[in-house]
């Protein structure tokens, strides 16, 4: 499957060779936008790949330039709550990495566990939790891909988290760091279960992100991970979450993150 489908993303690519891959979480189409010469590539022009269907991630690839480096985005992800195989995630990462990818910049829009990452903060993540009881490694495994038991003490680059952090101070964005927890979704956390990752030590929540980046560690590729806080996590404010609030705080803290990764990768 993982050679079936470089060969299906080369066919839709007409030769096109990208070494960074962008992965946007919900509300963060923005960054799509400053692609130069853009190609699309649906994803239902695919039978290699399921469908996606939700609210705020379009389902498609979108092939071009950004600054130094020759993009390839993901405009929606395969969330393991859509009832996905994870293994689609370690498979699409190993062919990613077969067509040239290098590095993998995933966003997400993330909850908050802590009362001073308000929503509209960006938060560059330095590690993170898997509480979803899923693991895209699970099964059978072909150590041409990667390797059987991939080390995980890295799996956030600290070179280009170092860069990163660079980018914004220049850029004069506020950038906070912190613990990404994966919880499987779909509904949003309880208040007890927002203490207990309180607790457990992470600083945002979300229902993404994890499965790409393990399956991108396996398969080679150095990751920069970034979450857009768009609410506070149950029992830290009055209001409870809702999608629709999501996708309104990361539209309007997207504008600073396409500016600092569009600035990232003209630098970097």
């Amino acid at each position: 499957m993982i050679e079936k489908l470089a060969s299906s993303l080369q066919k839709h690519l007409n030769g096109f060779c990208p070494d960074t891959l962008i992965i946007l979480g919900s509300g963060l189409g923005g960054l799509a936008g400053e692609i130069e010469n853009p190609a699309i590539v649906n994803y239902a022009d695919m039978p290699e790949l399921p469908a996606t269907n939700v609210s705020g991630h379009k389902g498609r690839f979108i092939a071009g330039i950004i600054g130094r480096h020759k993009i390839l985005c993901m405009q929606g992800r395969f969330h393991l709550y859509e009832g996905h195989n994870p293994q689609i995630i370690k498979n699409l990462l190993a062919a990613f990495k077969l067509i040239g990818i290098k590095q993998l910049i995933a966003t997400n829009a993330a909850g908050s566990l802590r009362t001073d990452f308000e929503p509209g903060t960006l938060m560059l993540i330095e590690d993170h939790i898997n509480f979803s009881g899923k693991n895209p490694l699970l099964g059978m495994d072909d150590e041409k891909y990667g390797p059987r038991f991939p080390a995980m003490n890295n799996a956030y680059d600290a070179a280009l988290r170092k860069s990163f952090e660079q980018t914004a101070q220049k850029a004069g964005i506020e950038l906070k760091k912190g613990v990404y927890l994966m919880a499987l979704g779909p509904n949003f956390e309880t208040p007890a279960e927002i203490r207990a990752f309180r607790i457990l030590g992470g600083d945002a929540v979300g229902m993404s992100t994890v499965p790409e980046v393990i399956a991108a560690v396996y398969a080679g590729i150095k990751v920069l991970g970034i979450s857009v806080i768009t609410n506070f996590g149950a029992g830290l404010c009055s209001t409870p979450p809702s999608h629709e609030e999501t996708l309104a705080s990361a539209n309007v803290a997207g504008k600073n993150l396409t500016a600092l990764v569009k600035k990232f990768l003209e630098e970097n």
